[in-house]
């Protein structure tokens, strides 16, 4: 094995794990904004029901936020088995993986 052979690997493994780690911390920031939405809606809700200005048919809520959810699952399935991955090469999606794994792990 010469240095020629190793360099297409190299690249491909430290470019790989720095897309993976700005694809973790996309994902990671994005997840943070929704869910501070998501909760400022619920609290707002709560909040406005508790002080009798609306009132919240909170079984039909749970209804409807479980099939947007499973439409969110099963669409995310579908998303993961359209794009195949292992055409790209072991080193590259490993690093790929190592990089959004470590940006998903920092604090």
């Amino acid at each position: 094995m010469n240095a020629e052979n190793l360099v297409p690997i190299a690249t491909s493994v430290g470019g790989g794990f720095f897309i993976g780690i700005l694809l973790g911390y996309f994902v990671k920031k994005v997840f943070k904004v929704l869910m501070f939405v998501a909760g400022g809606i619920v609290g707002l809700l709560l909040y406005l029901q508790q002080q009798q200005i609306i009132s919240v048919n909170m079984e039909k809520l749970e209804t409807s936020s479980t099939a947007i959810l499973t439409s969110l699952a099963s669409t995310f399935d579908k998303m993961m088995q359209v794009g195949d991955f292992t055409s790209i090469g072991i080193p590259l999606t490993a690093s790929i993986a190592a990089g959004f794994t470590a940006a998903l792990a920092k604090s």
